[in-house]
């Protein structure tokens, strides 16, 4: 018998059936792609839902309220964004003197690449939209601190190795690596074309080469 077209509509609206951890990562996807294009105030559980292709009560099959879908967003973004930029900043020690341009050289085009692959995480980090919640910016201090740290230990190091003058500030020098960092993942972000991962990388080496060459030199 044939089927009618309004019972055809009603079996479409139905999503497949897929494991839940499967589900509940495509409702993040949508959820991130929902908070980085307009904002965290965007995100209910209607709108993630048209943005995933499946029906509402899919999304209360997972997640209970917004509130606890934002959360769980919250955490699984700053995790994955503290992974991506410890594994950008673990570098393999150097055989012999440190040769620091290349060093951060490399350090930022990992960082660069983890950024063009996950977009819109990295957007919400370094791009946030007004009104994020509280929760949001307390997560993102949390993890400023940790790469902060990491960033002084690895500039202690370069620098006792380069026996730099006392005045070279270990704790400075991180915190303007970090914001050259951050500015960068923000021209990649917003003109990408213009502002590619190779042409930063390459300004940076030069700049760091030509101040140690200035270095040795006085």
């Amino acid at each position: 018998m044939p089927t009618s077209s309004a019972e055809g509509r009603k079996r479409r609206a139905y999503a497949p059936r897929v494991p839940a951890e499967q589900r509940r990562a495509q409702l993040l996807d949508a959820a991130l792609h929902l908070v980085a294009a307009r904002g965290h105030t965007a995100v209910t559980m209607e709108a993630v839902a048209e943005q995933a292709g499946v029906t509402k009560p899919v999304v209360y099959g997972i997640y209970a309220n917004r509130a606890e879908l934002l959360d769980d967003l919250l955490q699984r973004e700053a995790g994955q964004a503290m992974e991506q930029v410890m594994a950008a900043l673990d570098l393999e020690p150097a055989a012999g003197p440190p040769d620091v341009g290349d060093a951060l050289a490399r350090t930022l085009d990992g960082f660069l690449s983890a950024v063009r692959a996950t977009p819109d995480r990295w957007l919400c980090v370094v791009m946030p939209a007004p009104g994020m919640p509280p929760e949001f910016h307390a997560a993102r201090d949390r993890a400023r601190t940790l790469v902060l740290g990491r960033a002084e230990g690895l500039a202690r190091g370069f620098l006792g190795a380069l026996s730099a003058p006392p005045e070279l500030d270990p704790e400075i020098v991180a915190h303007t690596l970090v914001a050259l960092f951050e500015s960068a993942a923000r021209l990649v972000l917003t003109d990408p074309d213009r502002f590619h991962p190779e042409r930063i990388t390459a300004s940076l080496r030069a700049a760091v080469g030509l101040a140690l060459r200035r270095t040795s030199d006085a």
